[in-house]
């Protein structure tokens, strides 16, 4: 069997980073707020190979020897009486909420002027000053996210679109969308206001696997963009179309981290200082780790 995709270290580490000076129920807290939203994401997991498997035409009987369970167990547990797929990721988030974790706490500052300058787009008003303006207009989509990323050009995800050759006007005019506008840091104290489609709660949820999985402590632009690219839907076939799959895009996240560190090291040791490289928060900004 392959290696597990998140290994364990990475989660206790993850957990660990929540709250650096918290005690050990803390870490619990965390710990259980952390695994519901994984535990989602298994269930999600699942239920699309049963749907695939049901498709094919398999009886519910033998679906159910598969898992180890019974006919009517299988039934009961993925028959349409269950929340759907789609309304997973809210689930996710309200309980993460009810756990006392803050779902954007861990987002770079890069990454939470992107979900702002998605807003701008999703209100119909990207040049418009900053602000809660979530309130009476649509939920910010992957659409809008994949537009946001391009507004801020030092990020990874930017400079992964640009290395696959993709240019910004390409990007708007593939998604329907953009540009957006280039904001200062925000409040993250708005970060709540804001509202997001099932697209792109999926993304969310998707960009901290690939965190987990890259043993990072934070969540930037680049596994944004992985989370859109690898939860399939529209935007992601439309990049697709422009010559950036998700395998590609994943390749060239690794390329650009592999450069920043590289980069960094070379200023370190110009500074005559032979120290880890910590976790790097989107080109040249480092994010605490805890």
């Amino acid at each position: 069997m392959t290696e597990f995709p998140v290994p364990l270290d990475n989660l206790i580490a993850y957990v660990k980073t929540l709250h650096p000076d918290g005690g050990p129920l803390e870490n619990v807290a965390d710990a259980f707020a952390v695994s519901e939203q994984l535990d989602e994401q298994s269930d999600a997991l699942l239920g699309y190979f049963v749907d695939q498997a049901r498709r094919s035409g398999l009886p519910w009987s033998q679906i159910g020897a598969a898992m180890g369970v019974s006919k009517q167990a299988a039934q009961k547990r993925f028959v349409p009486s269950q929340p759907s797929q789609a309304s997973l990721p809210g689930e996710a988030a309200d309980a993460l909420r009810a756990a006392g974790h803050k779902p954007f706490s861990r987002f770079t500052d890069r990454a939470v002027r992107v979900l702002f300058a998605a807003d701008r787009l999703a209100s119909g008003q990207p040049e418009s000053a900053a602000g809660n303006e979530s309130a009476g207009h649509a939920p910010i989509g992957a659409t809008q996210l994949a537009a946001a990323f391009l507004s801020e050009p030092e990020g990874l995800a930017a400079k992964a679109i640009r290395q696959a050759g993709v240019a910004p006007e390409q990007v708007y005019a593939a998604v329907g969308t953009g540009p957006a506008p280039q904001l200062p840091n925000q409040d993250r104290a708005m970060l709540p206001e804001l509202t997001f489609d099932d697209s792109t709660k999926a993304a969310f949820k998707e960009a901290l696997r690939w965190a987990l999985r890259m043993g990072h402590n934070y969540i930037g632009t680049e596994h944004l963009l992985l989370g859109v690219m690898f939860t399939g839907g529209p935007t992601a076939e439309a990049f697709t179309a422009l010559g950036l799959p998700p395998q590609r895009a994943e390749q060239l996240v690794a390329a650009e981290l592999t450069a920043y560190q590289a980069n960094l090291q070379g200023q370190l040791s110009s500074m005559g200082r032979n120290r880890p490289i910590p976790e790097p928060n989107e080109a040249g900004e480092l994010y605490p780790s805890g």
